[in-house]
């Protein structure tokens, strides 16, 4: 007789946890409503129950944080942007190329963002004045335009995410309050 143990997944898979913030024009992901990659063991990441506290970085080598929204329409526009801060003791920012990237279906071409507020900002993200909107006026606006030439039947999910994989440095100290995407 064989026995199978139940194997638990060293990511954090999101739950349809997100809401719609009229004033905005935006759809609100709180951390619940993103993936993580290591997010299932509290030793890399804590993901909140509660939806006004972020999700706290303890410490990855890499960092892959990512969304989906269905609800695009042909022939507009969204904005995609994150909401963090970094803990006083934040570490290896300095010299790690943040980026984000969308694009729509599976298959769709992806469009990437190097973030450099991140790592031009340390002092002010650690500095305890609040959450930040990344990217900053800065960095410019990231958008992706939805093509009026999407079919209907089509996978026409908006994926998004916010990534640092290619140093392989150990950060530490991120502060994900939300996500969001908003129509332009």
């Amino acid at each position: 007789m064989s026995v199978q143990k139940a194997v638990k997944s060293s990511h954090y898979e999101a739950e349809s946890n997100m809401e719609q913030d009229i004033v905005r024009k935006a759809w609100v992901f709180k951390p619940s409503a993103l993936n993580f990659i290591w997010g299932g063991d509290s030793r890399y990441w804590v993901i909140p129950n509660e939806d006004r506290t972020p999700a706290e970085l303890k410490k990855v080598s890499w960092l892959e944080v990512t969304g989906s929204y269905d609800k695009i329409e042909p022939g507009k526009t969204y904005r995609i942007g994150f909401k963090i801060s970094l803990t006083a003791d934040a570490t290896g920012w300095d010299q790690a190329p943040v980026f984000m990237s969308a694009k729509i279906g599976k298959k769709g071409k992806t469009i990437w963002k190097r973030i450099k507020s991140v790592n031009n900002n340390i002092e002010k993200l650690k500095g305890g004045t609040g959450p930040v909107n990344i990217p900053d006026e800065t960095d410019g606006r990231f958008e992706i335009f939805v093509s009026p030439s999407v079919a209907i039947n089509q996978d026409t999910k908006l994926q998004f995410g916010l990534y640092e994989v290619w140093t392989g440095k150990w950060k530490t100290g991120l502060l994900i309050y939300e996500a969001f995407v908003e129509e332009v």
